[in-house]
């Protein structure tokens, strides 16, 4: 008796081509995933990031969001586009390192955050701050 454990198995050609036929007519889903990745938009955009240099490039039609650490350009335009019905032309990332803050003999650290300025296509335009 012997054991063929380390031999190949070939497969026969009946069952070859019968696999062959079946990868061929299976559509690929890769398309499909890139489209559902992102998820809910509440989860990557986190709110508008509301400064002095926020407000003064709303004139330059770009707009500064707080967003999640995971997320990418991608995902964020896509988010934006999605929650405020606007074409974005680019998106610029910055991440904001944590800070060391003391209270008396307290230690701690402030949060750090990533943050998106998002430039809009010329003519659209989002209204953050309702009057």
């Amino acid at each position: 008796m012997s054991f063929n454990l380390f031999k190949k198995n070939k497969p026969d050609k009946e069952n070859k081509n019968k696999t062959d036929t079946t990868e061929l007519s299976k559509p690929e889903t890769s398309n499909q995933q890139l489209t559902t990745s992102f998820g809910d938009v509440s989860l990557i955009l986190r709110g508008a990031h509301v400064t002095e240099k926020a407000g003064n490039l709303n004139s330059l039609n770009q707009y500064v969001f707080k967003v999640s650490t995971q997320s990418n350009k991608i995902e964020i335009k896509k988010a934006v586009e999605k929650m405020y019905g606007v074409k974005v032309a680019r998106v610029m990332i910055s991440v904001v390192p944590a800070k060391k803050r003391r209270l008396g003999r307290q230690e701690g650290e402030k949060a750090g955050f990533k943050k998106a300025i998002v430039k809009l296509v010329a003519g659209q335009k989002i209204d953050i701050m309702p009057k």
